[in-house]
């Protein structure tokens, strides 16, 4: 009752809808991912369910009350028809049993492969909803430098629509100030529709409607990931030999695969139960008494052949995921190389990007000097230079901390942005 209540609670939850903080943070948006995900509810009631299939190993070690009644009359040669009724209350109860023992030793096994889903799913969901709320910030970005650009375009178009009303332009410039200002206002469209799909994208990772979309964001600021030294790729090694949670959930199952072959080839199939009648019998009562009660044990002779093909199966599982546990060490290993690697790549790529920011940011301010004193200038394209580059800084770092967020899951390792 215990455990379908709580599954109810999760099916209930579901349905709740909780209510979007404007503006918001990245850090509220991976706890409402926590809350909110309907693939997490979902393997938190498996987790219930395997639990109901654990507790069900119990009952047969529930104390059964049968309530036995005869009316009857029997045929005797020399006594005739006698009364062969009687009433008799039967408890009896398992005090033991080997299978059972060894089924619910499974069973609690596949409770913590469940569990380990869900954390594995917590842990993957989290690179996947910061990598959406990234894009939704990406993509305003992108659609400011993108409106920038086409006020551009209009003036030049504007301008040039001046001069050849004057005469001053010919119609071949006109028009291709027109067409390239069209093309920006494609861009403009496309940047529009990148800012919806990317906020309801976000929005259905926190298990939103569409209506409830996130509207303002706040950008983290991310530069103290790029004030600290990056560890060698030998301590990330040992770290992940060590903590990875993956290959830690694989030696636990090889482990318990070990068990359950011991258990096996000791398994003598051994049920001690005891059992008890109350009540009386109207035949043979001089013999009998009013109750009974005794001690029942049960062994076979000899390893059935279900038991030797279920240690011959467990030893080849045995021998699987040992060599499974191998091939996952060798693929982490080179999946952390891989990140460790663009990191470092990442990291250069920052320190470039900063650097060609403040020039930017300096040729505009020149261009803006210029462009007040009706020297010739092309502030125009400076401003959207700028514009650009700083996008590149910023999805440069949203990169980088994905990255570096994926090899600290990799090591085991708790982060914290």
């Amino acid at each position: 009752m215990k455990s379908l209540l709580i599954i109810w609670l999760f099916l209930s939850f579901s349905t709740q809808a909780l209510e979007l903080p404007n503006p918001l943070t990245l850090k509220r948006t991976l706890e409402l991912a926590t809350t909110q995900n309907l693939e997490q509810q979902q393997l938190s009631i498996n987790i219930a369910l395997d639990k109901i299939e654990l507790e069900s190993y119990q009952d047969g070690y529930k104390t059964t009350v049968d309530l036995d009644l005869q009316l009857a009359r029997r045929d005797n040669e020399k006594l005739g028809h006698t009364d062969y009724s009687h009433a008799f209350i039967k408890i009896n109860k398992v005090l033991y049993d080997q299978n059972v023992e060894i089924n619910q030793n499974a069973a609690k096994s596949n409770v913590k492969n469940t569990e380990f889903a869900l954390q594995q799913f917590k842990i993957d969901k989290t690179t996947q909803v910061m990598q959406a709320f990234f894009n939704v910030i990406l993509a305003d970005m992108r659609h400011e430098t993108v409106l920038e650009r086409l006020a551009i375009s209009a003036i030049r178009a504007n301008r040039i629509q001046d001069n050849f009303d004057v005469q001053d332009a010919s119609e071949v410039e006109l028009l291709e100030k027109q067409t390239l200002t069209q093309f920006d206002v494609v861009k403009r469209i496309e940047a529009e529709a990148a800012q919806i799909t990317t906020r309801a994208k976000l929005a259905q990772l926190l298990n939103m409607t569409y209506e409830n979309r996130p509207d303002d964001l706040v950008k983290p600021d991310l530069t103290h990931f790029f004030k600290k030294e990056l560890d060698e790729f030998e301590i990330w090694q040992k770290k992940i030999q060590l903590s990875n949670l993956e290959l830690g959930e694989l030696k636990r199952m090889l482990a318990n695969l070990k068990q359950q072959r011991n258990l096996e080839k000791n398994n003598k199939e051994i049920v001690i139960s005891s059992n008890i009648r109350l009540g009386g019998q109207s035949y043979d009562s001089s013999k009998n008494g009013n109750w009974r009660a005794g001690f029942n044990f049960v062994m076979p002779f000899g390893q059935s052949r279900r038991q030797k093909k279920k240690t011959s199966e467990l030893l080849v599982k045995i021998k699987q995921q040992q060599l499974r546990i191998e091939q996952r060490a060798q693929a982490l290993n080179q999946q952390a190389l891989s990140l460790w690697l663009k990191l470092k790549t990442l990291k250069q790529r920052h320190q470039a990007l900063t650097t060609e920011l403040d020039y930017r940011d300096l040729y505009l301010e020149l261009a803006r000097a210029n462009y007040e004193m009706e020297i010739k200038s092309d502030i125009g394209n400076a401003m959207g230079n700028l514009t650009d580059t700083e996008w590149k800084l910023t999805k440069n770092e949203f990169d980088f901390v994905i990255v570096y967020t994926q090899l600290q899951q990799l090591a085991g390792e708790d982060y914290a942005l």
